[in-house]
């Protein structure tokens, strides 16, 4: 059973999100995969390291509380 995130992850709002990419080989653990829905961010994966938010040229990831 996986341990329960205890830091921030990153969120996609795919509504701003198009389909670049570019944040994908930035994510050191590979959290971030693209569906056919969008990009999406695995919080089990993540590790709130952050490299993936500046990169991205639309604003469309942020950090969130895993806990909430």
């Amino acid at each position: 059973m996986p341990q329960a995130v205890q830091h921030d992850i990153a969120v996609v709002d795919n509504d701003l999100c198009d389909s670049c990419g570019l944040c994908m080989p930035l994510c050191p653990p590979e959290a971030i995969h693209m569906t056919r829905r969008g990009l999406v961010v695995d919080a089990t994966t993540c590790t709130g390291c952050e490299k993936c938010i500046a990169p991205c040229p639309v604003g469309a990831l942020a950090m969130t509380d895993a806990r909430r």
